[in-house]
């Protein structure tokens, strides 16, 4: 049997916060697949040893997951030619940008929360040159409600929840851990394997008859 909470308690607060905020960095630029939960779960863990707060732990993530919005709208809007090919039929969502135009305040502030929207809104708000200012505080404000509601969650729950996970043991997360290794490689074999946006119009070009 593993002892989560004596890990949690044995990690450093200042390693932790670095990698909060870096993590939660990559979530809040719109890059999938990032588990902004995981150093959450761990801040909750410090926090219950004595070792850190839940303001520092809100305030590490919540700056983490803007600075990141703000990067991720920066690449949209004067960076799309460094987006990769498979990205830009996220950050062309049509439901995203209309979403954008009728409600954009609250698909902003929602597009923290919502991993569906988080990609699509902010790297289309950059392309569709939603105003700089108004994005940023939007943004700001929806990084706060996500990583408070959440990290508050947890601080209040999680110690509830390590005693199962203790029991489950090292194999079955040894387990785990492979089948969601197993499931990011999977999508990114599927990823490689979808034609660019750019190979289809050369493939359709080849194909059109000419005039």
């Amino acid at each position: 049997m593993i002892d989560l909470r004596a890990w949690l308690a044995g990690l450093d607060p200042t390693t932790l916060h670095i990698s909060t905020f870096g993590l939660l960095f990559l979530e809040g630029a719109g890059i999938p697949g990032i588990p902004g939960v995981l150093p959450m779960m761990a801040q909750v863990g410090l926090i219950d040893a004595g070792k850190s707060s839940l303001e520092a732990a809100i305030f590490w993530g919540t700056l983490g997951n803007w600075l990141g919005s703000i990067a991720g709208y920066s690449v949209g809007r004067w960076g799309g030619r460094y987006i990769p090919d498979h990205w830009h039929s996220r950050m062309n969502n049509d439901q995203a940008r209309t979403l954008l135009r009728r409600y954009g305040p609250l698909t902003i502030v929602a597009s923290r929360t919502v991993g569906a929207l988080r990609t699509p809104v902010t790297l289309g708000a950059g392309a569709l040159h939603y105003p700089l200012p108004a994005y940023v505080l939007f943004s700001l404000l929806g990084a706060l409600i996500h990583i408070g509601v959440w990290q508050w969650l947890l601080w209040r729950f999680g110690t509830r929840i390590l005693p199962y996970l203790e029991q489950v043991g090292a194999q079955v997360l040894m387990g785990a851990a492979a089948l969601a290794a197993l499931a990011l490689l999977g999508r990114w074999l599927w990823q490689r394997r979808q034609p660019s946006p750019a190979a289809e119009a050369a493939q359709e070009s080849q194909h059109s008859p000419p005039h």
